[in-house]
């Protein structure tokens, strides 16, 4: 049998704890997201159809009546619609960094304005305890909403490096004035986002653990 010398032994060891570490690191629970780095800074583009789980709300592709009368263009594929007060939608991503959170949706309505929405980050308490950004529809036309009395709209928790949870939640939502949601961006730096800033925004790439395992035996076994 080859004598296995100090080094190799090492070498096996580390890219073993490499190969095991693939099997568990945390993968976006989003599936489809943008990203961008704007005003020095870090910023996740999520849809607000494209929830982990909800409850109560739809997205238009399944309240196709009304996404129908929305106005146009979306931003994303599809729409998140709030028919009544209740319901919720939760979305799990990950960040790079930690630490404070700009939050800011754009959304719209059938009322003609005065409806609104709850978004909370990184916590367990209800949407309107004193955690969340309360986001303020404007009427049928899509704009971008911070959030009201907050100032450069800081979300009052913060993001944490790794696995982030975030809950939206209709505060204000009745039949024929439904609350739409198309987008919220989250920013570690303060600015008010734009359509074109989500356009050039860069598609996110999900962690592929299987793809990378099968990348890195390729060269464990080159080198040995």
């Amino acid at each position: 049998m080859r004598p296995v010398n100090l080094s190799t032994k090492l070498s096996i060891a580390v890219i073993s704890l490499l190969l095991t570490t693939l099997f568990v690191l945390p993968v976006s629970a989003v599936k489809e997201w943008r990203e961008s780095k704007l005003e020095r800074g870090w910023q996740i583009w999520i849809s607000a159809a494209l929830f982990d789980k909800a409850e109560g709300l739809k997205p238009g592709k399944s309240e196709q009546k009304l996404a129908n009368k929305t106005q146009k263009p979306w931003l994303a594929e599809d729409i998140l619609i709030a028919k009544a007060v209740g319901g919720f939608a939760d979305y799990k991503f990950e960040s790079p960094v930690a630490g404070k959170a700009y939050i800011w949706g754009r959304v719209a309505d059938f009322r003609g304005g005065g409806q609104s929405w709850f978004i909370v980050l990184n916590s367990d308490n209800i949407a309107d305890a004193g955690d969340s950004l309360i986001i303020d529809t404007h009427g049928p036309v899509w704009a971008w909403s911070g959030g009201r009395d907050k100032p450069e709209s800081q979300s009052p928790t913060d993001l944490k490096k790794g696995t982030n949870t975030v809950r939206i939640q209709p505060r204000e939502a009745d039949a024929a004035k439904e609350a739409l949601f198309d987008i919220f961006m989250i920013s570690t730096e303060p600015f008010r986002p734009t359509d074109e800033d989500y356009e050039k925004a860069k598609e996110g790439l999900s962690v592929a653990p299987a793809g990378k395992l099968t990348t890195t035996w390729g060269a464990i076994k080159r080198r040995f």
